[in-house]
């Protein structure tokens, strides 16, 4: 990939190196148009020198791998995570009691030691499932539906993973 290249490709690197910009202030933040102008090729010919690849601005194999390696990393760390895809596409609201909530049981326990308002208690799945909806301003159902396990996946990750991910070892 090289100047004046254009399409889906080219905004796929420009996305990346966005990406990226945001822990790696030296990259200039790009326009996601998919033209591969002067602006693009400056960026990629900084990544390249800043992460160790031979500077050419052209984006082969090896530069597209460690542009997606870094912006997989960034986006593993601080962006929003993919839901967790325990409910099938024909997935129906369960109530307690269903297979599903063995999961959620868990989410909640592992939530309870940064948000208190949370009961561990598995008669409790209801009211806690009705207050994160409250707080999420979903409709208050109490039924683990598609919308309110989005929202549980990302308070889970928020919350749990991204403290892990930055303790120290």
């Amino acid at each position: 990939m090289e100047l004046n290249l254009t399409g889906a490709p080219v905004r796929d690197v420009q996305h990346m190196l966005n990406v990226i910009s945001l822990t790696h202030p030296a990259l200039p933040r790009l326009v996601e148009d998919g033209v591969f102008g002067e602006r693009t090729l400056e960026a990629v010919m900084i990544f390249q020198r800043d992460f160790g690849l031979p500077v050419t601005g052209e984006v082969d194999y090896a530069t597209w791998l460690a542009l997606r390696v870094q912006a997989d990393l960034i986006a593993l760390r601080d962006g929003a995570p993919t839901p967790l895809q325990i409910i099938s596409p024909q997935f129906v609201p369960t109530p307690t009691g269903s297979p599903e909530w063995a999961f959620v049981r868990t989410i909640f326990s592992a939530l309870s030691s940064t948000l208190n308002n949370f009961q561990q208690d598995p008669a409790a799945d209801t009211e806690n499932l009705k207050l994160l909806q409250e707080l999420a301003q979903l409709p208050v159902t109490g039924t683990l539906d598609r919308p309110t396990w989005s929202i549980l996946v990302r308070l889970y990750h928020a919350l749990v993973v991204r403290k892990a991910l930055s303790s120290p070892a």
